[in-house]
């Protein structure tokens, strides 16, 4: 079997489950939805302060929308494991690295897909909202963090994608995986003695590189080098993923 029927039945699957359709969905409304809340409530107020960056303000969503999406990615790949269905795909397809790379790349493709009229999309709609405390696509940092963004959902996709194969139980990845984004994460940044090292994990890597214009002085990298960082978690984590798809049984 070649992988293209793998793609079509990856395909399938994805807009078969509702709630795949619907977390991917949910991903971009938090995206664009809470950007243009956080501009419309608050814009004015945060361009008064010492740090205010209007990509972070602009591209807040993506706190929210990178929880939908991580749901998405999970559910795709760790759904199957909680549902008992892998042992039917692996029947289908038993060549395991053709059926994990297929369902890689439908998902990190959708994500891809969504991806690329959302991120233009919010940055236009939140600059706009924010008038002349906003910026344009020819001020500096602007360019690149909108490909960042884009770029981000389907390297966040893989990740999850990843770890869910190496945790083979979708509550252990969902357990693990939400709390990390959501609460460990962004709070440890805000203690000094762990900001060095909490700043080289993928989320806050690939974060630096959408919501900040210009460089922090307190992070050790720019934030050009924000992606590269995050991909490199990213390979770690497609390769566990295929090592243990490949080591244990389904």
């Amino acid at each position: 079997m070649t992988l293209q029927p793998v793609l079509y039945s990856e395909w399938t699957k994805i807009w078969s489950v509702r709630s795949l359709v619907s977390s991917l969905a949910l991903s971009v409304v938090m995206l664009m939805g809470f950007g243009a809340f956080a501009c419309g409530a608050y814009g004015d107020a945060e361009a008064a302060a010492a740090d205010y960056d209007p990509l972070a303000i602009g591209f807040w969503g993506l706190n929210f929308a990178q929880i939908s999406l991580a749901v998405f990615a999970m559910l795709s790949l760790g759904g199957e494991y909680e549902k008992g269905t892998i042992t039917t795909s692996l029947t289908a397809v038993p060549h395991r690295t053709r059926f994990y790379l297929g369902k890689l790349t439908a998902n990190a493709g959708l994500a891809l897909t969504v991806a690329l009229p959302a991120a233009p999309l919010t940055f236009f709609l939140t600059q706009g909202l924010l008038g002349e405390h906003g910026v344009s696509l020819g001020d500096p940092g602007t360019v690149r963090a909108v490909i960042c963004l884009i770029l981000y959902f389907p390297l966040l996709t893989l990740l999850c994608m990843g770890l869910a194969a190496m945790t083979r139980s979708l509550a252990a990845t969902l357990g693990l995986l939400l709390p990390f984004l959501f609460l460990l994460s962004p709070l440890s940044m805000e203690v000094p003695g762990l900001r060095k090292v909490t700043q080289f994990l993928p989320d806050r890597a690939g974060l630096y590189a959408i919501l900040t214009s210009r460089a922090d002085p307190d992070v050790l990298y720019s934030p050009w080098l924000g992606l590269p960082i995050m991909s490199a978690w990213v390979a770690i984590a497609v390769f566990g993923g295929w090592r243990a798809l490949h080591r244990r049984d389904a």
